[in-house]
């Protein structure tokens, strides 16, 4: 249970914000907290990689640090593949409320779901 917990040269803190907040993590680990994951990718991929795929940027640098026998590794990779699939939907809906108010001073609200 030890080895799929192990941090490697990964910072513990990094880990764990990376998990909720990946874009954030790296950059303040970028930004000089000397914590940065040592890896070989150029630099131009780097900083694309973590622009359009964070987690799975973190999961490579797991995955060339500690393998893919890691707990993280496995975490990253799954919360990658539920954010890129799961949350499409979600942003696809307009919701349009419309109130309007009589002469004698009664309101009246609809609401409208309509799919983009």
């Amino acid at each position: 249970m030890n080895t799929l917990l192990e941090t490697g040269h990964i910072a513990f803190w990094l880990l764990v914000a990376g998990l909720f907040f990946p874009r954030l993590a790296l950059l303040v680990a970028w930004l000089g907290t000397g914590t940065y994951p040592p890896n070989t990718l150029p630099d131009l991929l780097n900083f694309v990689a973590w622009l359009f795929f964070p987690r799975f940027l973190m999961a490579y640098y797991i995955y060339t640090d500690m393998g893919t026998n890691n707990l993280w590794f496995w975490a990253y990779l799954a919360l990658g593949i539920a954010g890129f699939f799961g949350e499409s939907g979600y942003v696809r809906r307009r919701v349009t409320r419309r109130t309007t108010v009589s002469r004698d001073g009664t309101t009246t609200t609809t609401v409208e779901d309509e799919e983009i």
